[in-house]
């Protein structure tokens, strides 16, 4: 003779430890906190022009604190270039981020937060040329 299954039985609880959640006293004093903290008044562009690779952490700080970033790559070597776009290519991913090409030398890294349009492209291509 089989015996009707119970997801009670099966879990080691009573049918009586299934009672309404809000009839509960939480005893916890657990804090939480949302994944997704969307401050939409906090938008922020940090503008940088890196000379050496040791730059690359303060702009990854930045993005990491949901700031966008452009940066201007003329005073940097080529190989110094492709490390820092190579680094933050990781953090862009991590985030969830985009990368735009500005102009040749020129790089916009933001968070998956920002929306980036084309009419932003072409102000910033008419400051920068």
């Amino acid at each position: 003779m089989t015996s009707k299954f119970s997801f009670s039985k099966f879990f080691g609880t009573d049918d009586e430890d299934l009672s309404n959640p809000n009839d509960q006293e939480m005893t916890s004093n657990q804090k939480i906190v949302s994944i997704s903290d969307n401050k939409k008044g906090d938008s922020k562009i940090a503008v940088f022009e890196p000379r050496i690779y040791t730059d690359v952490k303060t702009i990854a700080k930045k993005l990491i604190d949901n700031s966008a970033v452009i940066i201007n790559f003329d005073s940097a070597d080529d190989k110094t270039t492709k490390r820092i776009i190579d680094f933050l290519n990781g953090v862009i991913f991590t985030i969830d981020g985009r990368i735009e090409r500005i102009s040749e030398m020129v790089f916009l890294f933001s968070p998956h937060s920002y929306a980036i349009d084309g009419e932003f492209k072409k102000k910033i291509n008419r400051r920068l040329n």
